[in-house]
């Protein structure tokens, strides 16, 4: 497996840890969204900004650029009264801007005329509809809240675990 491969499997796994203690809180009446949304968004910006850092050579600025949408969605999270409302707003927002991301990557594989930009359009798409379901799923209480918020984190996470292995095959397939 190349470095970049092998870094982009380690943030794909670290964020589905992180997403799997988040869906362990409610089991321990941890259910302050607010801190959850916080802690989640702080810790996605710190690992994908620690990835783009580990493979700035490659020249891929996905992980840079989620880095930032994350850090936006923290520091809005700082600003904003805390509604339900305003957080599926901030969550709406940073899924609509992280589809753009995706959408750019999987356009670069196209343009490279590399097949990978079929499985990243699917996984586009899975990140799109969930994101779209766990917007319309947050006006329930905080312990759901909190699981649902949960699984997509979890799923997010799975979805970038599937990229590396998927090019590690394609390569190893030559």
């Amino acid at each position: 497996m190349k470095k970049k491969e092998l870094v982009d499997l380690i943030t794909g796994l670290s964020l589905m840890l992180l997403a799997g203690v988040i869906l362990l809180l409610p089991s321990f009446k941890v259910n302050d969204l607010s801190f959850i949304l916080k802690t989640i968004f702080g810790f996605y910006a710190l690992i994908k900004l620690t990835q783009f850092i580990l493979i700035i050579k490659e020249k891929d600025f996905e992980s840079l650029f989620t880095c930032l949408i994350s850090l936006g969605a923290l520091i809005s999270l700082f600003l904003i009264e805390f509604t339900t409302k305003n957080m599926v707003l901030v969550l709406l927002i940073w899924m609509g801007i992280m589809c753009l991301i995706k959408l750019k990557k999987a356009d670069f594989y196209h343009d490279k005329q590399n097949k990978m930009w079929i499985l990243r359009l699917f996984m586009l798409f899975v990140f799109l509809t969930s994101g779209l379901l766990t917007g319309i799923n947050l006006y329930y209480e905080a312990s759901v809240q909190t699981i649902i918020v949960g699984f997509f984190f979890f799923l997010n996470g799975v979805l970038d675990t599937i990229d590396p292995i998927a090019m590690y095959l394609m390569e190893s397939k030559k």
